[in-house]
């Protein structure tokens, strides 16, 4: 498992770096009130946050899910990996749902206070000037039940989304190869993985960020129905572009450092014919003991 805990780690970090500029203009435009917007679309929303800020305001809050997201990510395919393993018949597609669902459950718990302080910090309220501050704020006004505001909604959007994501990443990278997946179908099918996972789990995050965010709503179903009567089913799927445009680079990247990382780790890697023909006599020459130390 802690192989795969690492590498899960690697992922995680290289995700949010890639994708945390498109998930700040996600929860600006899930946040405002489509009555009166702030913002027009995801490149208005974009632009204005970098003429206002700049390069800092798209990264804002990021401390939070590279500590936390990075951790979250290590504890899917750590607890993904341990659970195929303890699976009576871990080659078969199912096995990966069941095993992904698994894992979403369990990194829930760590995900929700993780996004909710995000979500404030991207947000700029509860006077939110740094992620300690931030969580300190949040626990000293709510607790912990106020950390973990939103988790129902959150364990919702995990579940289905983590079995989904890794059936389709299985799904697109088997052949009859017994070759490792290349890097450019690794990419690929990490990104059509994320895209996929995001389309079917969208209006749950939607209303877990509202939640998080607004101190009005008092419970999951309270969220959903003033939401609706607010704003229509089209508030379901506010911010919905710029999410699978920045799913599909995230996950591209996130799986694909993952499956390197696993590879490096358990030594796996194939030399290139090139360097092996080149350096043949070294080799040779190394294993006759006829080689002078250093």
């Amino acid at each position: 498992m802690s192989l795969d805990f690492i590498a899960g780690w690697f992922g995680g970090v290289a995700g949010v770096l890639v994708g945390h500029p498109l998930d700040s203009v996600k929860v600006l435009l899930q946040s405002q009130d489509l009555r009166n917007p702030k913002y027009k679309g995801s490149i208005h929303c974009f632009t204005t946050l970098l003429k206002t800020d700049g390069v800092r305001g798209l990264y804002r809050g990021v401390t939070s899910p590279l500590m936390g997201v990075a951790g979250v990510n290590a504890i899917v395919f750590g607890v993904y990996g341990t659970c195929l393993r303890n699976i009576s018949d871990p080659d078969s597609l199912k096995s990966h749902a069941m095993a992904g669902a698994a894992a979403g459950l369990l990194q829930s718990f760590v995900c929700g206070p993780v996004e909710l302080v995000k979500s404030r910090m991207q947000v700029a309220t509860d006077g939110c000037q740094s992620t300690y501050q931030c969580f300190k704020n949040i626990y000293k006004k709510e607790g912990v039940k106020g950390l973990n505001r939103g988790i129902t909604l959150t364990i919702l959007r995990e579940v289905p989304s983590f079995a989904s994501y890794f059936f389709v990443y299985e799904y697109l990278t088997r052949s009859e190869n017994p070759e490792p997946p290349s890097t450019p179908r690794m990419l690929c099918a990490g990104g059509v993985a994320g895209v996929f996972t995001w389309l079917i789990s969208y209006p749950a995050d939607v209303l877990k960020t509202r939640m998080q965010v607004d101190s009005r709503y008092k419970s999951s179903y309270d969220c959903l129905k003033k939401s609706l009567k607010a704003d229509g089913v089209a508030c379901l799927f506010q911010g919905l572009t710029p999410t699978l445009i920045r799913a599909f680079p995230v996950n591209a990247v996130t799986f694909t450092v993952v499956a390197w990382t696993m590879r490096l780790l358990e030594g796996g890697i194939p030399m290139p014919k090139q360097f092996l023909e080149k350096y043949a006599n070294v080799v040779e020459t190394i294993h006759l003991g006829e080689c002078e130390p250093l």
